[in-house]
């Protein structure tokens, strides 16, 4: 089953025009990439946004360089562009339907941009997306990700990291410094070693799970309306009110929030 592009009616079988809106209907071409290097000097920084259906995907390669790999499904349907101030590339890929041709997304016949970008290891990175999920791997800096509908998914990096999603999981693996993790409607798991700012995680319907690593030393304040709160060990100083648990690791010198609605929160350390 087919949908038109322009208002989301279903398509006769071999249908050449819309039999409600009257659009040509165009048929699915083949996926094409598009590849781009971009010289920096310095720390660069990455702005890319993404609101057609596809991922984003950023890892750590060459230093001096930023690549850009667009993997475009019915490309004459996308309008993308890349461009370069200095240290600061932007890549923005937007679909030319309006929302009425959305269902098609759902079955993978409209328009997709998925993008590949590599980075060197130092680079501040500013990522959203729509439709798809974020994954970042192996960078140092300033990590700001966000997705409406797809889950976040960051590994081996350090720096100051503000994931959010609306949709889907968050999931910092081996993540090191302050953190800002928000999750509507699903969960968010932690590993990694916390700075002494304050770091907090926060959803509406799901469970949080935070495992830190080495030696910290934490102002822990926990909270579910619904779940139960587990600290392993127990935190020293350790207090329970109204599905509130407080205490500290170590002498308390940063801070970890933690906060869900209807699911469970456990603290390893």
């Amino acid at each position: 089953m087919s949908y038109c592009r322009q208002c989301g009616a279903v398509l006769p079988e071999d249908a050449n025009f819309c039999p409600t809106c009257g659009s040509r209907v165009l048929s699915e071409t083949t996926p094409i990439e598009r590849h781009h290097v971009l010289k920096t000097t310095g720390k660069p920084k990455v702005v890319v946004a993404n609101t057609a259906p596809g991922s984003i995907r950023v890892k750590s390669g060459s230093e001096g360089e930023v690549t850009v790999n667009l993997d475009l499904k019915v490309h004459e349907d996308l309008d993308c562009n890349i461009s370069q101030d200095g240290n600061v590339i932007t890549v923005t890929c937007r679909a030319k339907v309006g929302f009425w041709g959305w269902p098609s997304y759902v079955f993978s016949t409209g328009p997709r941009a998925n993008i590949l970008v590599s980075v060197p290891a130092e680079t501040d990175l500013d990522l959203e997306t729509r439709a798809g999920r974020v994954a970042v791997a192996g960078v140092k800096g300033i990590i700001v990700v966000e997705s409406s509908a797809g889950t976040v998914n960051i590994q081996d990096c350090e720096g100051t990291v503000k994931a959010r999603t609306r949709a889907g999981s968050v999931k910092l693996e081996n993540v090191d410094g302050t953190i800002s993790a928000r999750s509507s409607a699903g969960s968010i798991k932690f590993s990694g070693v916390l700075s002494e700012g304050e770091s907090w995680f926060r959803t509406s319907v799901g469970s949080i799970d935070i495992s830190l690593r080495g030696q910290p030393d934490l102002t822990v304040e926990a909270s579910t309306s619904l779940g139960s709160i587990r600290c392993i060990p127990e935190l020293t100083d350790a207090q329970y009110r109204r599905n509130r648990h407080t205490g500290r690791i170590g002498a308390g010198t940063g801070s970890l929030i933690a906060e869900t609605k209807t699911g469970s929160i456990t603290i390893h350390h």
